[in-house]
């Protein structure tokens, strides 16, 4: 059992942490080693893994094989305004309850009550834990060449270094989301909460922000005024443990959180660490999204709840628009 080493560290922006000035340094041990972990992909950690529940400002470090001290992650407790969280969910509520079926490991391991009702889930054989190679069709019994996993209620918008499969992209080495496309004014609306996310960035994470910052404005396809390129957004799903892939390898991830009603649980947790943090409206997590990561289980308090989860990043191929502009 690993012991919590705290030391006083001070912030240079007091905008960030205006109750104080200095904010406790925690270190961590892997719990887990990386076989063990990396056999766990796809699947759910309860709050009882978890040594460390953060809910108040810290910054969390572990120590490489050389002793070298790295970042995991950062943690501000009500640095976001208010009438900057209401203004995502009154513009992005709905499109992130859109549903998708490509997730990846961050779905959850295969559940035949949670693929689509038109997959013939015994007759598809062929799979992993978290994804079938194709499948059968109810509709006409016939097999259809797609990946295909758990629905998630999960949605991008920004920009995106992949064609979409559903359109006739295949020539583009960057497109706008759909919802980009489809619903400009409503990311214009926006637009002042992510602004807000990455100046926090550019705060609490210096190095790997001007990195980032840098890339991303080597093509037209970023957020304006930001280091992002895209975001994922959320609504009430818990997340299956991960690494996020596609994203700039030396950037770093930036979760938010905006809410309706009341609910309990839902903690970002990196598993293998044994650390995980209870992010709500108004906090903000700039993590280390290269490490596995997950989220514990998300219970509703009053009846219509609403958690829906922000992560602003940018995308590693989006270098390749830079020649077309």
């Amino acid at each position: 059992m690993f012991r919590s080493k705290i030391k006083k560290k001070k912030i240079s922006n007091k905008k960030i942490n205006k109750k104080t000035k200095k904010v406790k340094k925690l270190f961590v041990k892997k719990i887990m080693s990386d076989e063990e972990i990396k056999e766990k992909e796809s699947e759910y950690f309860d709050n009882k893994h978890f040594r460390h529940i953060i809910k108040s400002n810290v910054d969390v470090y572990y120590k490489n094989s050389t002793g070298k001290e790295i970042l995991l992650a950062k943690f501000r407790k009500k640095v976001i305004p208010k009438k900057l969280s209401s203004l995502i969910v009154k513009n992005l509520k709905q499109a992130a309850k859109r549903i998708h079926d490509n997730r990846g490991p961050a779905g959850g391991p295969l559940d035949k009550k949670k693929v689509p009702v038109y997959v013939d889930f015994k007759k598809s054989k062929s799979r992993n834990k978290y994804r079938l190679y194709g499948y059968f069709s109810k509709k006409n019994n016939k097999f259809v060449n797609n990946y295909i996993g758990n629905e998630a209620k999960s949605n991008i918008i920004g920009y995106f270094d992949r064609p979409d499969r559903n359109n006739f992209t295949e020539n583009l080495p960057c497109r706008l989301t759909s919802f980009n496309a489809n619903q400009p004014e409503k990311f214009k609306n926006v637009l002042p909460f992510f602004q807000k996310a990455n100046k926090i960035f550019s705060e609490l994470v210096p190095k790997q922000y001007k990195i980032q910052y840098k890339r991303a404005q080597e093509t037209k396809f970023v957020i304006e005024k930001t280091a992002f390129s895209t975001v994922t957004i959320n609504y009430n799903w818990r997340t299956g443990t991960h690494k996020d892939s596609g994203d700039f390898p030396e950037g770093f991830g930036n979760l938010m959180v905006c809410e309706e009603g009341k609910y309990k649980g839902g903690y970002t947790g990196f598993p293998q660490f044994g650390v995980c943090f209870d992010v709500r409206e108004g906090d903000f997590l700039a993590m280390d999204v290269h490490e596995w990561h997950c989220n514990t289980e998300i219970k509703g308090i009053t009846k219509d709840f609403t958690r829906l989860s922000i992560v602003c990043y940018l995308r590693n191929n989006m270098i390749k628009c830079k020649e077309k502009f």
